[in-house]
């Protein structure tokens, strides 16, 4: 025993209702927190890769004045090892800035299809359900889930071709932010270390 035509009409009308509200609220919390994100590490791997820079260029002023004062230098090659890792900490930096970007696109991308892709998978489930005039008989029921079944499963496709790229870019993206942290510790320790010994 099925429902009444009333209530699989409400359900139905229910059930697109939420794909609705579902596809509208996922675009609008990834965009605020997207931006909200991507700003704040954008911030601390530029202000990353200036402190590196910025080190750099105090450490040549230091070994200036180290020649200046005629004690022969000490652990050299700790000096140097040191610019070597706030060099890669710089580049590793705008490298995890740049590839945020594109998992943050991909991300969203992929998101969107998979939402779309619900959306019309509900419309070609529910619509039949409501009752309307020109989606009664059996082709017509068909000719209205044909194009939407097409379309979910381009949907799908997109979602998967953007989730394979946002697997790439995650991936590249944590790691360049892994090193860029490491070696800015280790740069910073080196050049500490230098220092000390030629006090």
């Amino acid at each position: 025993m099925g429902l009444p035509p009333n209530a699989t009409r409400y359900f139905a009308e229910k059930h697109l209702d939420a794909a609705y509200k579902h596809l509208s609220a996922v675009e609008e919390n990834l965009f605020k927190e997207g931006q909200e994100d991507r700003r704040a590490f954008e911030k601390f791997y530029n202000n990353l890769a200036l402190f590196s820079g910025g080190t750099i260029a105090l450490s040549i002023t230091y070994l200036g004045y180290l020649k200046t004062l005629g004690k022969p230098l000490r652990h050299q090659r700790l000096l140097t090892a040191g610019w070597i890792a706030l060099f890669v900490c710089l580049l590793f930096s705008l490298i995890y800035v740049l590839v945020n970007l594109y998992y943050s696109h991909h991300f969203r991308e992929r998101e969107w299809a998979e939402a779309r892709k619900k959306k019309f998978e509900t419309e070609a489930e529910e619509v039949p359900n409501m009752g309307v005039e020109n989606v009664r008989t059996p082709q017509e029921v068909a000719a209205f889930q044909a194009p939407r079944s097409a379309a979910a499963l381009t949907c799908d496709e997109v979602a998967a071709r953007h989730e394979k790229l946002q697997k790439r870019y995650f991936h590249v993206w944590v790691w360049s932010g892994r090193i860029a942290r490491l070696a800015f510790a280790g740069g910073i320790g080196m050049l500490l270390g230098f220092a000390i010994s030629n006090n």
